[in-house]
């Protein structure tokens, strides 16, 4: 299970974040989620990360 392994974890939901970003811009560049967004969604609750800095 990966929350048995949380670097494993990360970069697995980073794979993710890349995925999303790629096939929404490619799909629906003008109105969806910003990349900050997207970035919160999937990778900055995750293990190692924090919050990106406003």
């Amino acid at each position: 299970m990966l929350a048995d392994h949380p670097i494993d974890l990360a970069v697995y939901l980073s794979g993710l974040y890349h995925e999303a970003t790629h096939d929404l811009f490619r799909l629906n560049p003008h109105d969806g989620p910003t990349p900050r967004d997207l970035f919160e969604r999937f990778v900055a609750w995750g293990p190692y990360r924090r919050g990106v800095v406003e």
